[in-house]
């Protein structure tokens, strides 16, 4: 019996006699805008393949069909996406984060991709680029994760409809060595020997980073804490702010990162050292609403501790150098270098040490985190001096 003609599926030859299928096809009316919805495919292998494609198509719905072309008529950029992505980002997300994000694209993820097709990105062009990230950077797994949630977000708005990176290995490791962050925490020798350099100093430096040291709190933290948030009554310091970012780098008050606002009891000694300072500031006319301000009175920028280590670090050497030209058989090794955030660090590790029967809650609710989780997995170093008698209370320190 003689196939049934259909009008739908057609077969055709080239001119060098091979063989192929054309389908034409109506798939009814786009209910947007009224239009009939057409569809050609040519170059079929087979007429059972063409039927297939007409099942799927049909399967469809003429709706989506011509959305899918519509959307095709509109071939959006990497960048075309990256700005809708970045807008609706910004209403969720910290303006130092943002500020972050948009400093990765500006350097990274636009100068590869910005002019590229969402939709014609490769994998291989992807894998070059992740390898050459990890050649380059400890962070490049952040990196390129940047490419790949605008990628993702383009996958939802259905702007594309695969995702390269299904085809990528990532590399397992930066071929750049990552900074050693294990030791960066001092002994409780070690602090108390920092805090004598810092005093010798600067009156505001040592108090600052003896608050640091003292409270468990952020740098930031304690750059925005002011004279209203010592309350020396019932010796405690409210956290509740910090020096940040906003979107386009201007430093800010922000509010505290995990939005945990918490009182922290003050030890003896630093209750003494703040009424100290308060009156050394009274002396000076510096009646600032800020504990570590400005020459203006302003609150300091993050940052700005990075110089202060820095030119402490310098301030012991050349004491160290000094010393041992006049005491030769007697040196004394200047300070091991640690961060700003390793006083933050030390705290947490001194704890441990500091009261018998303490736990990560209790250190959690020092440190301002979100969970106690974050407290045991990071700050749960093990000192070189393991002590038998364990310390009633962070007083019994006595840093």
């Amino acid at each position: 019996m003689a196939r049934k003609k259909d009008k739908e599926i057609t077969e055709y030859k080239l001119k060098n006699g091979e063989k192929y299928f054309r389908l034409k096809l109506y798939l009814g009316i786009n209910p947007e805008t009224g239009k009939r919805v057409q569809r050609t495919i040519s170059k079929i292998s087979s007429r059972k393949e063409a039927e297939e494609i007409r099942k799927q198509l049909k399967a469809k719905g003429a709706g989506a069909i011509a959305e899918k072309d519509k959307i095709k008529q509109q071939k959006r950029t990497v960048t075309d996406v990256y700005n809708v992505w970045i807008e609706n980002l910004a209403l969720d997300v910290r303006g130092s984060t943002l500020h972050r994000l948009k400093d990765t694209w500006r350097t990274q993820t636009e100068p590869e991709f910005g002019n590229a097709y969402i939709d014609n990105i490769s994998a291989d062009h992807v894998q070059r680029y992740v390898n050459d990230l990890a050649s380059k950077y400890t962070t490049y797994r952040s990196i390129a994760n940047q490419l790949h949630r605008i990628i993702k977000y383009a996958i939802f708005r259905k702007w594309c409809d695969k995702d390269p990176f299904d085809w990528v290995l990532m590399p397992k490791k930066s071929a750049k060595k990552k900074r050693d962050t294990s030791h960066n925490f001092y002994e409780l020798d070690e602090l108390k020997h920092f805090l004598e350099v810092a005093k010798d100093y600067s009156p505001m430096k040592y108090t600052y980073f003896l608050t640091v040291a003292s409270l468990g709190c952020r740098r930031g933290e304690a750059l925005a804490l002011k004279w209203s948030d010592i309350d020396f009554t019932h010796k405690g310091v409210s956290i509740e702010r910090t020096v940040s970012k906003d979107k386009d780098g201007h430093k800010i008050i922000d509010d505290v990162k995990n939005g945990v606002h918490h009182v922290v009891p003050m030890s003896d000694n630093l209750y003494t050292i703040l009424k100290e300072y308060k009156e050394y500031c009274d002396s000076k006319g510096n009646n600032f609403e800020w504990l570590f301000p400005t020459h203006d009175g302003s609150f300091n920028w993050s940052q700005q501790t990075d110089i202060w280590i820095k030119y402490l670090y310098k301030f012991d050497r050349k004491r160290c150098e000094a010393w041992n030209k006049d005491h030769p058989n007697d040196l004394k090794k200047p300070l091991r270098r640690i961060t700003p955030h390793g006083l933050r660090h030390t705290l947490a590790t001194l704890l441990y040490d500091g009261k018998d029967g303490i736990t990560p809650k209790d250190v959690q609710y020092v440190l301002g985190h979100k969970t106690s989780k974050t407290a045991m997995e990071i700050y749960t170093h093990v000192t070189k001096k393991q002590k038998k008698d364990i310390k009633s209370s962070i007083n019994n320190l006595n840093f």
